[in-house]
């Protein structure tokens, strides 16, 4: 019965192919948004665990602002405010089983050489111990040592470099990190592998030392405190003992959050899901505008076909077998706007993979949830048109003009 409903049903596809492309133009819309929006989600989270591990993963991260499941947001990151001091730097330090300190604070504007800029530049204030943590390769000149604390040197990536002085050596020269004059006195070489914020969100960096950086800015707030613990030592035993120096630190006040590497991207991709799932219920709304499309085009059919169908019950149809022909007729005229959907999604991914920083990540299980939610949303629409021409009677119907 069903096989024979589904012959039917295909042969009228076949006959009108014109009013199922319209039809599933809808459908189509909104499985290309999911799939875009799905692969871009997954694509993101590769790449923040990529930039994370690249750190290495015995990495302790005491941030400013206090965090918790309830209230995973840090507004003082989003105002610009720290809490954390140099006290707090020496105070980790001491913890047993630190084996590096680095503090970084994060400075707005963008690094400038005459007329030339480097917009895109991500400006870090550090101390050499950043340069242990995380192994960089110098494309030329070398790192700044503990005894260059209060001196205006810097360390450009390559992006930067390639900005501001083009094929030229910079080492010697100098820039203004916003508006203060620095000298450059190396230039790193990352790696060529693209991600979310570049190589590894490296390859745009400048370093400075902290100390000088501060007296530049006029301000002492750190942004950031990374410990590297000892390779024998288990982070997470020491995210306790770490919270309770900085916690005296503070006189008791505990204005600020101490995270392992596992608990910092648990939490990202608690806010990455968070996203995902409302951009995708918003898509979902053109899913189902798709969905009321297919309803309609098939509640026409009906009416276009009431001959047919009269037709098809008196040589013996039931109404079992007109029901199932509709429905499977809606239910593939989504799945045509479905596989649409994707292969407009697939291109989308494409061309933002080639002409952006970001890389869509489209995997079977994405294909396959948005085509299962199309046909999901086809059956569901297709019930009613197929219970109005499976209720039709035969003789009204062979009299309908």
């Amino acid at each position: 019965m069903v096989k024979k409903s589904f012959h039917a049903a295909l042969e009228s596809i076949w006959t009108t192919p014109r009013r199922t492309l319209l039809s599933g133009l809808g459908m189509a819309v909104g499985v290309a948004a999911i799939v875009v929006l799905v692969s871009l989600g997954k694509g993101v989270q590769r790449d923040v665990v990529a930039q994370v591990e690249s750190l290495g993963v015995n990495l302790v991260i005491v941030l400013p602002g206090r965090l918790s499941p309830e209230n995973p947001f840090n507004p003082m990151s989003f105002i610009g405010l720290s809490t954390l001091r140099a006290g707090d730097v020496t105070a980790v330090a001491q913890v047993p089983g630190v084996r590096r300190v680095a503090p970084i604070t994060f400075v707005a504007g963008g690094a400038q050489r005459g007329d030339r800029w480097a917009d895109a530049a991500l400006i870090l204030g550090t101390t050499p111990e950043w340069f242990e943590m995380r192994p960089h390769t110098l494309k030329h000149g070398r790192f700044f040592t503990h005894a260059e604390a209060d001196k205006f040197v810097c360390v450009l990536g390559p992006k930067p470099a390639e900005q501001l002085f083009g094929d030229a050596n910079p080492v010697g020269k100098q820039v203004r990190l916003n508006g203060k004059l620095f000298t450059v006195i190396g230039v790193t070489a990352e790696d060529s592998r693209r991600s979310l914020l570049g190589s590894g969100g490296f390859e745009f960096a400048i370093y400075a030392p902290i100390r000088a950086l501060q007296k530049a800015m006029g301000s002492e707030q750190i942004h950031r405190v990374i410990a590297q613990t000892a390779p024998d030592q288990d982070p997470a035993q020491l995210q306790a003992q770490i919270r309770a120096a900085v916690l005296r630190s503070h006189g008791g006040s505990e204005d600020f959050s101490v995270l392992t590497q596992e608990e910092l991207l648990s939490r990202l991709f608690t806010l990455l899901q968070i996203v995902s799932v409302a951009l995708t219920g918003i898509t979902s709304i053109a899913l189902v505008v798709g969905g009321i499309g297919v309803m309609n085009v098939m509640l026409m059919s009906v009416t276009e076909r009431v001959r047919e169908i009269g037709i098809r019950k008196t040589v013996g149809a039931q109404q079992r077998d007109i029901f199932w022909q509709f429905l499977i007729e809606a239910l593939l005229i989504a799945l045509v706007g479905g596989l649409m959907g994707v292969l407009i999604g697939w291109g989308a991914c494409a061309v933002i993979d080639r002409f952006t920083v970001l890389t869509p990540e489209v995997t079977g299980d994405t294909i396959g949830l948005a085509l299962a939610v199309c046909g999901a949303v086809g059956l569901v629409f297709g019930v009613l048109p197929a219970a109005r021409a499976a209720r039709k009677d035969p003789v009204e119907a062979l009299r309908y003009e």
